[in-house]
């Protein structure tokens, strides 16, 4: 067997001992091509960065003063101008915005490739240095269900990482090369990359750092450089930004960024979770940076300098960029409202030094092991076990695709929630989802994370806000089963939930917060509209529309229906759908074990038919609304299947009582369940 063949063989092995790698990278090419064209929200923000990118094509500044019309994310403008230039291109929506971020994958493969595979190394042999590259984008691609899919969605953070990954990847290769003026312009290539991760997100500070300490220790002499182009561009476009928003721009990116919380529990937590996540990611740099460390101050013979192997310089990089990311992804996720991508960095950076490790574990063992027999065996013996290890690893954190793909029924339940709100009459509000009312032919409108950043910590005017709401700028609203209604009592207090959207009308979220693998996913849940006291047409009349704030004039018994009417879903109950004006019964009060009755004052029965809503249970032995007349029951309603609380309208027809005196009252004798009851209308006319 010639040299040719058994260097062809070797390089088999090394695949196949990466072949786990291999699957994890086709696993997340599959979920990605599965989620690229979904016409709607894969996680709950990528809808407002659209809106983002809107406002810049259309001419307004990102940057405003808070308004119910607009307020941004907290991150510098990079991704939304990019989205806007290239949607003025290409059409703006969700597909574009996916592919930067997929692109954006793409680049850091490369970058991958070219730090940890490159001749100018000089590997010893090809098997573990391609075995590095299939590992680090495999160990990446396996954090993808950790952080819930995260990489291919209308967000900055794709886009963060290549910017970040492609300057430190160039600040170890440029910063050595090039004479006089074209070895600083390399410098300063350098510095406007990663000063322009600072304007994709504010953490890109942290690598503008440690390029600056990349700089210093390849070559002193162009530290100055680094640090003139890096504050110009820096301090230069922060200024600028600044000065044309009036100094929103600060106000946003740094002001309300720094008020929020800062959880020190959760920052600790994080160095778990980043670190031992993957134990054999984590264990095989601590022994290779110890192993490469003790070859480089281990004189190999007499008389021969110390130096570090060309084939250890891609991990001990990608080792020192593992540590800022770690750091830096424990700083994001004590941040209040934070998330695991901001773990991203660490375990993107951790999987590249954990690759780059196994090429440099062959060079150092060969270096230390050159005058003794056996040397190929021993040398490529503790790269393979490594490799192996990474391997097992990674065919245990096998994942399905399938949980982060949407289905035709979501497309389906898409389409049909569009065409429902784009036959909504007047403006409609929609905070979770903006971009939804764009694609019904309305407006969008400020975001929901936008109204939580800017009142979390400090009391600030939104503008339009409270009046909108007061004065029921919109017509409905559309909100998710977790929104601004339990974060703005005044969404309460001036609307109430009108129609409950059936589950072929939810597409569901499948990245982030609130994503379908949570345990509460986040989906449209309701349209609300503003809480009028309903009007009667002619020839009906209000009996009871329930809007006292007591019972007074009622006869009570029991504790079930509390002090009087309510304003708002008690602990335990759901949202009560169909009710009018700012009130309605309920016996939830102290939960479903309590019971008791009400009843109402004596009325006239000067109609033929009578109508009222009732929800809750629907138990018509137990819970019910009775009409008494002459001193008996003469009619009986239960809450009309199926049940919950969604308030249905009943109808008796009364013509036979017709002049007679009667009497309400609202029972609840259930232990296990309640009643809900709105508007009771007396009609002239059957």
């Amino acid at each position: 067997m010639n040299q040719r063949t058994k260097s062809g063989l070797r390089l088999l092995g090394w695949i196949a001992l990466a072949a786990p790698a291999l699957y994890q990278c086709v696993l997340l090419v599959t979920a990605i091509a599965g989620r690229i064209g979904y016409p709607y929200d894969l996680e709950w923000m990528e809808g407002g960065m659209l809106h983002h990118a809107l406002r810049l094509h259309t001419g307004h500044s990102l940057y405003p003063p808070p308004s119910i019309e607009f307020i941004p994310y907290l991150y510098t403008p990079l991704y939304p101008a990019l989205l806007a230039v290239l949607g003025n291109i290409f059409g703006l929506g969700y597909k574009i915005g996916r592919i930067i971020s997929v692109l954006s994958l793409v680049g850091i493969a490369v970058i991958a490739a070219s730090s940890i595979a490159s001749p100018r190394f000089r590997h010893i042999s090809r098997g573990p240095a391609y075995a590095g590259v299939a590992l680090a984008l495999g160990l990446f691609a396996a954090i993808y269900p950790y952080v819930e899919g995260w990489y291919d969605i209308v967000r900055a953070d794709a886009l963060f990482l290549f910017i970040v990954t492609g300057g430190i990847a160039a600040a170890a290769r440029w910063t050595p090369e090039g004479e006089g003026l074209a070895g600083h312009v390399r410098v300063a290539a350098v510095a406007a990359i990663l000063t322009l991760s600072f304007f994709t997100k504010q953490t890109g500070i942290f690598y503008v750092a440690l390029g600056g300490a990349i700089v210093a220790v390849l070559n002193w002499r162009r530290a100055a450089t680094y640090i003139a182009v890096s504050a110009v561009i820096g301090l230069g476009f922060t200024g600028i930004f600044n000065a044309a928003t009036d100094g929103w721009f600060w106000t946003y990116v740094r002001k309300i960024h720094s008020a929020h919380d800062f959880n020190k529990d959760r920052f600790w937590k994080s160095f778990g979770n980043i670190l031992w996540h993957f134990p054999a990611m984590t264990t095989i740099v601590a022994v290779t940076l110890v192993i490469v460390l003790y070859t480089w101050l281990r004189r190999p013979g007499e008389g021969l300098r110390r130096e570090l192997p060309r084939q250890a310089k891609p991990f001990l990089l990608w080792t020192s960029a593992f540590a800022v990311s770690t750091i830096t992804g424990a700083i994001g996720w004590g941040t209040e409202f934070a998330h695991f991508n901001a773990y991203m960095p660490a375990f993107l950076h951790g999987a590249l030094a954990a690759g780059a490790a196994i090429p440099a574990l062959a060079a150092c063992v060969g270096i230390l092991w050159a005058a003794r027999p056996r040397h190929t065996l021993v040398v490529n013996g503790p790269a393979a076990i490594a490799v192996l290890a990474l391997g097992v690893t990674l065919w245990n954190a096998r994942w399905q695709p399938a949980d982060f793909t949407p289905t035709e029924r979501d497309v389906a339940a898409g389409d049909k929630l569009i065409a429902r709100m784009a036959a909504l009459d007047g403006d409609v509000w929609m905070p979770s989802h903006p971009w939804y009312l764009f694609l019904a032919g309305k407006r969008p409108h400020v975001h929901r994370m936008g109204v939580k950043d800017v009142t979390a910590r400090q009391t600030r005017t939104v503008i339009g806000l409270d009046e909108g709401l007061r004065d029921h700028r919109f017509a409905s609203l559309v909100l998710d089963n977790r929104d601004l209604f339990a974060e703005l009592p005044e969404i309460r207090k001036y609307y109430r939930p009108a129609i409950k959207l059936p589950t072929d009308e939810q597409p569901r979220l499948f990245t982030g917060a609130g994503c379908v693998v949570s345990h509460q996913p986040l989906a449209p849940d309701s349209i609300w509209i503003p809480a009028l006291v309903s009007t009667p047409p002619a020839g009906a009349k209000v009996l009871f529309d329930f809007e006292m704030a007591t019972w007074d004039g009622w006869t009570r018994s029991g504790p079930a229906w509390g002090t009087g009417p309510i304003s708002e879903p008690l602990s335990g109950q759901d949202l009560v759908i169909g009710a009018t004006g700012q009130r309605f019964a309920t016996s939830m009060s102290g939960g479903d074990a309590t019971t008791g009755r009400v009843t109402s004052p004596t009325f006239v029965i000067d109609g033929a038919r009578m109508t009222l809503k009732l929800g809750g249970s629907s138990d018509g032995a137990k819970l019910r609304v009775e009409l008494w007349v002459d001193g008996a029951i003469a009619r009986s309603a239960a809450a009309p299947l199926p049940g919950g609380d969604t308030l249905r309208p009943q109808t008796w027809d009364v013509s036979d009582l017709r002049g007679k005196q009667g009497t309400l009252v609202l029972v609840d004798d259930a232990t296990n369940g309640h009643l809900d009851v709105d508007d009771v209308w007396l009609w002239a006319n059957p």
